[in-house]
């Protein structure tokens, strides 16, 4: 399957243009916990800013790691997912997750909505992700857990009305 997975704050902010340190503006222990069970034995899409912040060798411990370029064979990823089983995670930045929106049918989206007692860093540079909504996407389940809400969407098909 393919998978959308990303942590939001207020607003659907999920970082700065520039991030610094993990490109973390808050910290979760337990959306960081729901984020590596989820993406543990898969496989996790990243673009390359996103890749410098994030600690990629500690991931490629315990997940199959893809830098994406604009030379990377998605199709080549996608079929080899399916062939070993395993689910593909679109982990971000912003453009990446702007890209697959547009070009692919995201099998599930997965969102961390941070509550408000969690400590938001602010931004010098924001950045936000785009209303899954504006994509034919709806809202499948929302569970709560003590520093954030996950809901899912999955495409809204077409053919199917209730």
């Amino acid at each position: 399957m393919l998978k959308l997975i990303v942590c939001t704050a207020k607003n659907n902010l999920i970082g700065d243009k520039n991030p610094q340190g993990n490109g973390l503006l808050w910290h979760s222990k337990s959306e960081l916990l729901h984020y590596k069970n989820l993406t543990l034995n898969n496989i996790v899409l990243f673009g390359k800013t996103t890749a410098n912040v994030v600690p990629i060798e500690l991931m490629k411990k315990t997940r199959e790691v893809v830098i994406l370029d604009r030379d990377t064979d998605i199709n080549k990823i996608l079929h080899h997912g399916i062939s070993s089983n395993k689910d593909i995670f679109i982990c971000g930045g912003l453009t990446i997750y702007e890209y697959f929106l547009k070009y692919f049918q995201i099998d599930e989206i997965i969102i961390s909505r941070l509550k408000d007692h969690i400590t938001v860093e602010k931004p010098i540079t924001p950045l936000y992700f785009p209303d899954v909504l504006n994509y034919g996407y709806i809202l499948k389940n929302r569970a709560e857990h003590d520093d954030f809400f996950v809901e899912t969407y999955i495409k809204e098909d077409i053919h199917v009305k209730v």
